[in-house]
């Protein structure tokens, strides 16, 4: 018999020993706040009747991640044009899931599993997306899916949205070996081997510089060195990593995804295609140490 176990608040709530996991299906399917012991992993949301989600711990990007330039592009013939999302930035973001409420179709006490059913709208195209979350006694598994539920080819770009803690504290080590240098929009520009000042080769302060920008080449693995606890993250199906740190703030962003930042605009030939029927999916382990 499965388990719906809710807090007070109404939120989904799973647990494997001392691991706790706080869902939001109504809101976006998103994590609020995730815990190993008594330490936050995640930086918790703020209990509020109404949130912004770039307030939540991690939402998901489907079908697109990023900013799409002006909303537009082209895809199979077609020509798109997709409306703001987000009061704060003039140009489309991070798909629709993190605007929608999505359906809990299966729980259990470490487990869940959420869809819901978009696109036929700005977004032309028909798609199922799932994600499917599982705790364990020091981590996190999340699965992000899109299926192709139309009748054409539909491009995907998945991504997942966490927000950690500590940018002031916490050293970041991952092999990035490109990044796409942006304009004042944070719009991308040209692809371009990582400068030694952005590089985090060897473990260095995340908030060594201001970031917002997506690296090229990653593959997979990152690892966080915070002052209570190490982070290590292995994604499949990512070779994209965009950081963001801005500046003043004690939070940061470690962003996988399926393509890089405005892919879709030009072209981008890491843009998944997605025959009508089929599916494609990203992945993504947290596994927690004390320090």
């Amino acid at each position: 018999m499965p388990i719906t176990a809710k807090d007070d608040d109404g939120f989904l709530v799973l647990r494997h020993a001392d691991t706790q996991l706080i869902l939001d299906a109504e809101c976006g399917g998103a994590i609020r706040e995730f815990s190993c012991g008594p330490r936050q992993v995640l930086r918790p949301t703020p209990l509020a009747s109404t949130i912004d989600p770039m307030e939540l711990a991690c939402f998901p990007m489907v079908p697109y991640v990023n900013r799409i330039a002006e909303g537009r592009f082209e895809f199979g013939g077609r020509k798109v044009q997709l409306e703001r999302n987000w009061a704060q930035d003039s140009h489309p973001l991070h798909g629709q899931g993190w605007h929608r409420r999505w359906t809990v179709e299966q729980i259990s006490a470490n487990a869940a599993r959420l869809q819901f059913e978009g696109g036929g709208d700005g977004w032309p195209w028909r798609y199922r997306a799932e994600q499917r979350f599982a705790v364990a006694h020091n981590g996190l598994v999340i699965e992000l899916s899109a299926e192709n539920i139309g009748a054409e080819p539909m491009p995907v770009m998945l991504g997942l949205h966490p927000y950690f803690i500590n940018a002031s504290r916490s050293r970041l080590q991952a092999q990035l070996p490109r990044v796409w240098r942006t304009d004042p929009a944070a719009l991308p520009l040209a692809e371009i081997a990582t400068p030694a000042d952005w590089s985090f080769d060897t473990a260095r302060p995340v908030a060594a510089v201001p970031l917002d920008h997506c690296f090229a080449g990653w593959n997979g693995a990152a690892t966080l060195y915070g002052p209570e606890q190490t982070i290590h993250l292995q994604a499949s199906n990512c070779e994209f990593l965009h950081v963001y740190v801005p500046q003043g703030r004690d939070f940061f962003c470690l962003e996988p995804q399926s393509a890089a930042a405005g892919a879709l605009g030009r072209g981008g030939a890491e843009v998944r295609i997605v025959p009508p029927g089929e599916r494609r999916a990203i992945s993504l382990r947290i596994t927690v140490e004390a320090a």
